[in-house]
């Protein structure tokens, strides 16, 4: 496998919000796009992305369940881990009380990969010329104005935190693509699928993401993580 990941302030945004991992021996990619004043939400996004990553990166035999832990129970209690971590840490300093963040988060198997997501942040999958949504937006459903970047979830917002978490088939060839709304508000999935199509390099498609995004204004940060199967 093959793993590309970009991250830009933007053209509005004087400081980055956004943060990823991708951790290739694993095959384990995370993007996560934080909210809040006084730069809470960086705090709250790298809190995130650290928490699953070294979560995930210890050894089998000692999974908090045990040996037999499915994947899936790992990777939802650790990012309900992550949700618990992010609302301490804002409880213990006033600057950062309401701070939050979205996450998605990639894990392959084998043949076979695991997702999971709570806000706006979104997975595609490009296979044999088509694109494929894999997340859906928890947010509120009108594209326009105040209302467009209300989350309905995100890490930190609840002491109980929901988690979508689907199980998806992995082919050779397949593409997933991991990204923030800095990049889906400015580019269109069209778009999207059409850089996939006619860029094969994954440092050049990662590129190329950042740079549309910025000819379209980019207003908020943009981050883009890239898995060539």
């Amino acid at each position: 496998m093959d793993f590309h990941a970009r991250s830009d302030v933007g053209l509005v945004r004087t400081n980055n919000e956004d943060s990823y991992f991708v951790d290739p021996e694993r095959s384990l990619l995370v993007v996560a796009d934080g909210m809040g004043g006084h730069a809470a939400g960086e705090v709250a996004s790298q809190l995130t992305v650290e928490t699953i990553a070294s979560q995930l990166a210890v050894p089998s035999s000692k999974w908090p369940f045990g040996r037999s832990t499915r994947e899936r129970d790992l990777l939802i209690s650790v990012i309900r881990e992550a949700n618990a971590r992010v609302r301490d840490a804002a409880a213990e300093d006033a600057g950062r009380r309401g701070m939050g963040t979205t996450v998605v988060v990639l894990w392959i198997v084998g043949r076979r990969a695991h997702l999971a997501h709570v806000g706006d942040s979104r997975a595609y999958r490009y296979r044999d010329g088509s694109l494929t949504q894999l997340t859906r937006d928890h947010s509120w459903p009108t594209q326009e104005g105040a209302m467009r970047n209300v989350l309905t979830r995100a890490i930190g917002a609840e002491a109980s935190v929901e988690i979508d978490h689907q199980v998806l088939d992995v082919l050779e060839g397949d593409v997933f693509l991991l990204c923030s709304d800095g990049l889906t508000r400015t580019v269109e999935d069209d778009m999207i699928m059409k850089i996939l199509h006619e860029t094969a390099d994954g440092n050049a498609a990662a590129e190329r993401f950042i740079e549309t995004a910025k000819e379209n204004g980019a207003p908020d940060n943009v981050t883009v993580v890239l898995a060539y199967c």
